[in-house]
């Protein structure tokens, strides 16, 4: 119990930080025809969780996928503070039931923001999960890359976990939504996805040298 008590107070200091935080960014979002209309499956590096979570606040109805794990108690409480209606497990039987649980909530109107390589990794390396929702849901991934001029980097993460600094600039490019046909192989759909997501970023990455936001 003091346990969980901890963890949601840890939660709570995370969300009113990122609340704040957020409030401070300069954001330039370039965005494809059609990319945030509809209800869709949002994808993203893990690295870039912070970042994505800003653009995201702006969408009513959306739901994220949590590990069961003590980490994800630990994000849960902020994601849901965010807005997010949260589903927990990422993995083995949990995960199974936490994606029929989100194809649900997609024909009900929800979108779904979660990164592809989560929950531990390898980085960058996009797993069939998400594919499998857009799959099974009937609806478009919108792949969505950024990058931010100032912020830290924490280098004992899996991933490197990026938190962009106060006044950082940040610019947001959502690709070309994607159909995940019927029987289409999600081996080969993985490595699509993952060139899009690794261009997108190189895309941010130069539009944020040479913007003025």
């Amino acid at each position: 119990m003091e346990e969980q008590k901890k963890y949601k107070i840890f939660g709570l200091l995370i969300y009113y930080i990122l609340r704040i935080l957020s409030k401070t960014y300069k954001v330039q979002k370039i965005s494809a025809e059609g990319a945030m209309n509809k209800n869709a499956v949002y994808v993203f590096w893990h690295n870039k969780t912070v970042s994505v979570t800003v653009i995201m606040d702006k969408i009513k109805k959306k739901a994220a996928l949590a590990s069961a794990s003590k980490d994800g108690e630990l994000i849960s409480i902020p994601l849901e503070k965010f807005g997010y209606k949260v589903i927990r497990g990422s993995s083995g039987r949990d995960g199974v039931k936490g994606l029929l649980k989100m194809v649900k909530l997609m024909k009900d109107g929800y979108s779904v923001g979660t990164p592809v390589d989560g929950p531990k990794g390898p980085v960058y390396k996009v797993k069939p999960g998400m594919l499998f929702l857009a799959q099974k849901s009937g609806k478009k991934l919108v792949p969505i890359g950024t990058a931010s001029k100032n912020k830290w980097v924490f280098e004992k993460t899996w991933d490197k976990i990026e938190l962009p600094k106060p006044f950082s600039k940040i610019v947001y490019i959502l690709g070309d939504p994607i159909n995940i046909e019927p029987g289409e192989d999600l081996e080969a759909a993985a490595l699509r996805v993952e060139k899009i997501l690794l261009e997108l970023d190189r895309q941010a990455e130069s539009k944020l040298k040479n913007t003025k936001i």
